[in-house]
């Protein structure tokens, strides 16, 4: 039975107020990490009706349908067959030339779930962030890392965007969904970037920066409750086109309006990089 919450308030972390040490934290514990949050009381929009008029265009997420393509168990997936799936989906929505699969994404579960932090799972992000940023460290850093230096170079003279994909691998409801900010009521001024070092299993170390977000209490929040294995959430990290909607924040947080005996959400979040010529 689907829920007629027009609305739900939950908690979500946000960047504290007056820190002035940049943030950083680390895939893996350590000493360095500093990420003072500071929880925040949210009115989140349940968007049931509204759903199919969000575009990446206009509100930067999108959902997309996808049951048609035998991709609502990915796990069940060779890795390599879901990653290919996926860009010819994207490309196919966004008229890109060429979509590639950055390749590092992740599984996470509802701390409620069976195998929470089991089987290389991830704690879920329940503050506001965008994995990506305008900065070089956030958005050229990728491009580069993944094409040789001429083909990045010429790649970088065009438009790019860099997406995450997140699909519900449990059935519906959620109750740790995804909420996102309406881009166009956050500030630039909300907007703060951070560090993240990530320690591959191979020894490298890669450093980037992500943003993170101060409240306000003009943000608009939403999220789309009782997303189906088949539907992906597509959403703008970067765009060169400065004049599209990106950095999106978003945040996982706990569904008061889910049954409690609901199945614990899992998920996997993917994210791809697309050039258009």
């Amino acid at each position: 039975m689907l829920r007629k919450n027009p609305t739900v308030e939950a908690e979500i972390g946000f960047l504290a107020p007056n820190s002035s040490r940049r943030p950083i934290f680390h895939n893996l514990p350590c000493s360095d990490d500093f990420l003072p949050l500071k929880q925040h009381r949210v009115t989140i929009s349940a968007l049931r009706d509204k759903r199919e008029s969000y575009k990446l265009d206009t509100h930067g997420v999108e959902i997309l349908n996808a049951s048609g393509l035998d991709i609502d168990r990915p796990l069940d997936l060779p890795r390599l067959t879901y990653l290919r799936m996926l860009e010819q989906i994207v490309a196919g929505s966004t008229g890109a030339s060429c979509v590639m699969a950055l390749g590092n994404g992740v599984v996470r579960r509802s701390e409620r779930a069976r195998r929470h932090l089991h089987d290389g799972t991830t704690v879920l992000g329940r503050f506001a962030h965008c994995d990506f940023s305008r900065s070089p460290a956030g958005s050229r850093l990728w491009v580069q890392k993944m094409l040789g230096a001429e083909d990045a170079r010429k790649r970088l003279a065009r438009r790019y965007a860099i997406y995450n994909v997140w699909q519900s691998i449990s059935e519906p409801p959620q109750d740790t969904p995804l909420a996102f900010c309406d881009p166009a009521s956050v500030e630039p001024s909300d907007a703060v970037g951070c560090d993240q070092v990530i320690h591959a299993p191979s020894g490298e170390r890669l450093p980037f920066e992500l943003q993170l977000y101060r409240y306000a209490a003009t943000q608009r929040w939403f999220y789309f409750p009782d997303l189906r294995c088949g539907e992906l959430l597509v959403f703008t990290g970067y765009d060169s086109d400065a004049e599209r909607p990106q950095g999106i924040a978003h945040a996982a947080f706990t569904d008061p309006s889910c049954p409690a005996d609901a199945t614990p959400r899992e998920s996997i979040d993917e994210r791809l990089i697309a050039f258009f010529d």
